[in-house]
């Protein structure tokens, strides 16, 4: 392949299958030719983000994800896609590993809010301890003049209970959960619209869409922004 680009996934799985059945629904095709070039790296054995955000004398798992795009620009992709809202803690250091580009989902889904809820002043935020602790998108969401409204302790603890026992350790989305944290945060925090920022969030969304209140799905957006890359690198509008 000459006109393609590499999808460091596998952080979870099942999150990268969920960008991936995105990808290729979202695809404008009517012959197998105009489904987009790329690769899927599924380095499921990544260390645990989180852990290591939360305890530098765990597993680094920024040693992995650097391995992985100094082997894969060795092919020269276009640019490449992180699946994995919590990695980016070091995105900097990633992207200093390669002069090919690296889409930042977590600036992506924040410029996504205008055109999902026009006029919104608070945004919430659904994501691991990891990235809520470390203020990830902290920077992203006041610096678009936005008013950031966390998680509460419980609402913490009931998303990390959705995302590491239900979708990473058994395998399944529970909707019921899902809609109950961004009901939370909407009636009970206050919030205009609620940012789901973990791909496995992202999976619930997929599996059991919220459509009662506004959410913004940092991996559909991140899917949509590869569709748009990929198909202008193939000369396709």
């Amino acid at each position: 392949m000459k006109k393609f680009f590499t999808v460091l996934g596998g952080m979870g799985t099942l999150a990268t299958e969920s960008y991936v059945r995105l990808l290729d629904q979202r695809t404008p095709i009517h012959r197998d030719q105009d489904y987009l070039d790329y690769i899927v790296v599924n380095h499921a054995s990544v260390p645990d983000r989180t852990a290591w955000i939360l305890d530098h004398q765990k597993p680094d798992y920024n040693l992995d994800l650097i391995e992985d795009i100094k082997q894969q620009s060795l092919l020269k992709p276009a640019f490449f896609v992180l699946i994995c809202n919590t990695a980016h803690y070091a995105f900097d250091k990633l992207q200093a590993a390669t002069d090919i580009p690296i889409l930042n989902m977590l600036d992506e889904t924040v410029k996504e809010i205008k055109h999902v809820k026009p006029g919104a002043k608070k945004v919430g935020l659904l994501a691991t301890r990891g990235t809520v602790e470390a203020g990830l998108y902290d920077q992203y969401i006041t610096g678009a003049g936005y008013e950031e409204i966390k998680p509460t302790l419980e609402i913490l603890d009931m998303t990390e209970d959705l995302i590491y026992h239900d979708i990473k350790e058994a395998g399944h989305s529970n909707g019921q959960k899902f809609h109950e944290l961004v009901r939370k945060m909407v009636e009970e925090e206050g919030a205009d619209v609620v940012i789901l920022g973990c791909t496995e969030l992202s999976y619930a969304q997929e599996m059991n869409p919220e459509k009662e209140f506004a959410v913004v799905d940092s991996q559909s957006t991140i899917v949509d922004r590869s569709l748009e890359l990929g198909m202008k690198l193939e000369g396709r509008k």
